[in-house]
C-alpha cells in the first residue's frame, strides 16, 4: 500500500476558498472539488429516478435506431 508523500500542517491555508478533497493519486494531494461531484444535490432519489428513466429511453432509442448488437 502506498503512503502519502506530503503532510498537512495547521498553517496550511485554502486561499481560494474552494472545497478541497483528498485525492488518491499523486501521493494524497489536496485538490479543489470541481465538476459534477462538487456538491450534493438536494433530491438525490429524484435525480437517480430521472437518470434511470433517461437510460431506459436511451437504450430503447439505440435499439430502434438499429445500433444494438
Amino acid at each position: 500500500m502506498a503512503k502519502a508523500i506530503g503532510s498537512v500542517r495547521a498553517s496550511d491555508l485554502n486561499i481560494r476558498g474552494t472545497l478541497t478533497r483528498v485525492s488518491s493519486g499523486r501521493g494524497g494531494t489536496f485538490t479543489p472539488a470541481r465538476g459534477l461531484g462538487k456538491c450534493m444535490v438536494d433530491d438525490l432519489e429524484g435525480v437517480i429516478a430521472r437518470a434511470k428513466a433517461q437510460y431506459k429511453r436511451d437504450r430503447r432509442a439505440m435499439i430502434r435506431g438499429g445500433s444494438a448488437t
